[in-house]
Formats: structure tokens, sequence, C-alpha cells
């Protein structure tokens, strides 16, 4: 029982809900504070941007707007993630929190315009979110300093290339809060600085002689994974994490089926079909063109910007793998130079890349230039969330070098996907195919609505893939 607890143990650092009741009580205290001393200033001094003081009769600091500003601080900071585990960490403070402050200055302007009876003067609202968002950098610089992160120490079991990809990505990702201590396992390392610690049969003499705190299994270690609950022993104080197989990424929710008096958990090949494929195409058709009408004028003036500052049209086709391996034609806004590929052939994208233009990386930054797909998914080519298309050159290599790729194909691919939100650009395709097949077989509409929040931060924060 204690292996099966810590299979589903949480990778949190442990002191972090004690953190989120101390952060929310701080930014609310803010609120209510910022909220008082703006208004108190008004009716004190004679401000620059105000005509006159302000009638103390008439001052709003009623129960009604000390709600309002504190619900707008509390969910949006817990919108671009400031009281998560993971994102609390993320440097620089300012990625989340500007977005933040910005999200929340167009909530109370809206309160303002559309609920006359609750509305701040102008200069109060605009001394509030100034002093809120002072106030709110230097007690989260604090906060980093009460709770800092506590480096949690992790062996991989598995010397292969399954675990240098785990080690890799722990390195590349120092905001986690994982240092990787060694492997255990038979054979040579397969990364410079990254040591063989033993056997796995002394792994439990291992864990307790580098004090680690997360043991993460491979699918090398197999033969150990079976075996688990017996070579746990009562003392056991480190979280066990599996990096799973593509098929177990399948199974996604356990399904049993029975087959004689055996008990079998049945892998999902083409979960999305039937009434599930029917709401979710309706959903997409819905949303699409919605999100088309919204989108016109900003997608007219980024055709424009890109048509006056670059030889070639504003956009962009591009052959993408849909479902069933069937080739489509993708849309998208123009970011690179007219012909850019001509010599190169197809070449993956990377940070700083000299073929495209400088109107493109900010259309890029922004994904303005992802609008377009949204034709796509009118036409049934594609979905707004799903897998992301591949190019047919990348999807035959990756088919080839990856197992199991080639099940993310069979559903419509995605304008944005699970990956896209919780990876970055660079993470490699066996760790994005493990979002694609995770998604794939726990879908629901609640999953999709999330997913596309989840796009809206990353996109306001200028991260992921």
């Amino acid at each position: 029982m204690e292996a099966l607890a810590a299979l589903n143990a949480p990778l949190v650092p442990r002191t972090h809900f004690v953190f989120r009741i101390v952060a929310l009580a701080g930014d609310l205290t803010i609120a209510v504070g910022m909220l008082y001393l703006s208004i108190l200033l008004h009716l004190r001094v004679p401000l620059a941007i105000t005509e006159d003081l302000f009638p103390p009769a008439t001052a709003p600091f009623t129960v009604m707007n000390i709600l309002l500003v504190t619900a707008a601080q509390a969910v949006s900071l817990s919108f671009f993630g400031l009281y998560g585990a993971r994102e609390r960490f993320r440097e620089p403070l300012g990625r989340l929190l500007v977005p933040a402050l910005f999200f929340q200055l167009l909530a109370l302007a809206s309160i303002n315009f559309l609920a006359q009876r609750y509305s701040f003067p102008r200069s109060v609202l605009l001394l509030y979110l100034l002093g809120n968002a002072l106030l709110l950098w230097a007690w989260r610089m604090a906060l980093d300093r009460l709770f800092p992160q506590a480096r949690r120490r992790a062996v991989i079991v598995g010397t292969g290339p399954a675990a240098a990809l785990i080690a890799d990505a722990i390195a590349r990702h120092p905001w986690a809060g994982v240092s990787v201590a060694g492997l255990v396992g038979e054979g040579a390392s397969p990364r410079p600085g990254l040591p063989v610690l033993g056997p796995i049969e002394d792994l439990t003499a291992i864990v307790e002689s580098f004090a680690i705190d997360e043991v993460i299994l491979t699918p090398e270690a197999s033969s150990w994974r079976d075996r688990v609950s017996e070579r746990i022993p009562e003392s056991w104080h480190a979280d066990l994490l599996v990096w799973p197989s593509p098929f177990e990424t399948m199974i996604g929710r356990l399904r049993f089926r029975i087959v004689g008096d055996l008990p079998l958990l049945e892998a999902r090949v083409r979960p999305l079909e039937g009434p599930a494929a029917f709401v979710k195409r309706l959903f997409d058709l819905a949303a699409a063109a919605a999100l088309l009408v919204l989108c016109l004028p900003l997608l007219l003036l980024a055709i424009l910007a890109v048509a006056t500052t670059s030889l070639g049209g504003g956009f962009y086709r591009q052959t993408r793998v849909g479902k069933n391996g069937e080739l489509f034609e993708l849309w998208k806004l123009r970011t690179m130079r007219e012909r850019a590929e001509v010599e190169s052939g197809a070449v993956l994208a990377a940070p700083g890349d000299p073929r495209v233009t400088a109107i493109g990386r900010a259309l890029r930054a922004t994904r303005i230039d992802e609008i377009p797909q949204l034709w796509n998914v009118l036409k049934g080519d594609m979905s707004l969330v799903g897998p992301r298309p591949e190019r047919p050159e990348f999807a035959e290599r990756f088919v080839r070098s990856v197992p199991g790729y080639g099940l993310r194909h069979s559903a419509r691919p995605g304008l944005t996907g699970l990956a896209q939100i919780s990876g970055e650009y660079s993470t490699e395709p066996e760790i994005k195919l493990r979002y694609d097949l995770a998604y794939l077989n726990n879908w629901s509409l609640g999953l999709d609505l999330s997913i596309l929040l989840r796009t809206l931060r990353v996109v306001l924060t200028r991260r992921g893939v």
C-alpha cells in the first residue's frame, strides 16, 4: 500500500500548501490596503491628474468594491500560475506578474464601464493599479526568500536512451527544483557527468546513502517495476515516478475487460470516435467560427503588416500530416522570407532563425500567425485542440525513430494541444508523444476548455511550443 501511495505522490514541495495560504493572504491584504490608500490619498491630497479633492461622502470604499478588487487580484494571479508549484519558480517574475496585472486592469476597467454603481474614479483606479503592482512585486520577491525552492535529489533507474532523455529534460528546466544525482543500473553512463551509482539491487541503499527524494523508473527497468511492491521497504521515503511507454500512455483511464476470469486493461487505439468525435466537432465549428469573426480585424492588420514589410503575400500554405496520415494544406500568416527553404529544404524552426522576418518574429511570439488555421478547423482538416500537425518530412522521420509516434494520427491535429501548454518548443518528440497520447485517451469537453484557457495564459506569457 505504501508503494501505491508513492506512485500517486505529487511532484510538489511539501511546503507548497503553506505557501499558497500565505501568498493569498498577502495578495488580498495588498489589494484591500491599496484600495484604501488610493481613496485616502485622493481625499487628502490634490493630485495633478484630478481637478479637485474627492468628496468624502462618495468614497467608494464599500464591501462590494473590496470584494471586487480581492476577487480580481486572486483570479488574475491564479490564472497566470502565481500560486502554482511549477510556475512560481519560473524566472523572470515579470513574465507572469505583468500579464496578470494587465488582466486585472482589463477586468476592473470593464466593471467600471459596465457597472457604474461600483465604479471608481479613474484617478483612484490608476493609483490603485500602480501601487498594487509595486507592492505585489516586492511581496512576491519576499515570498521567494520566505519559501525557497527545496531542490529535490533524484536517481533514474536505467542507463539507456530513456534515462539520458529524462536527465537532459530535467537539466533544461531548473525551475522544476529537481537535480539528478545519477543513474542506477548496469552498463556505462550515456552522458558525461552523469554517474552510475550502482546496480538496481542496491537501489534501497543508494536512496538512503544519497538522500534521494525521487526515483524515476524507465522502461528498461521493467523487471524491477514488476516486483516493486516486494522491493520497497517500509522505511522507504522517496517518491516513485514512472516514465511510461507509449503503450502505457494509451491506457489512459483504467478500463477493465474481463476475458474468462482475467481482469485485463483495455488500451484505446482509436479513442476519439462515435459520440465523442461528434461532440468535439460541433464544439470546434461553433468556437472556430466565433473566434474567426472576433479576430478578423487583427488578422487584416497583420496581413497588411506582412505584405508591406517584405516581399511575398500575406498568407503561407504548407503541407502537413492530418488524421489517418492524410495530407492537407495548413494556412498561416507568412513569417519567413519568400522562398526561405529553396536552398535549405525542410528545416525545423529554431530560436533566432535568420529566415524569419522582423514582423514575423512578433507574429510568432504572439501566435497571431496561427489565426488562419481557424479556417482549417472549419474545413475539417484540424481541431481546436489535438496533437500539432507535423510536416511529412519530419513525421516520416519520427515514425521511424520514435516508437508509437504514428498513434497520434488517430485524431484530427489541433491548433493547440496538451504538449504545447506543458512543454517547450525544444521538447523532444518522445516527450510530446506522451502528452498527445495522454490527451487522446483522456479526452473530454472540459479538458479541451481547460487546454484552451491555459493556451491563453501561454500566449500572454510568451512561452510554450
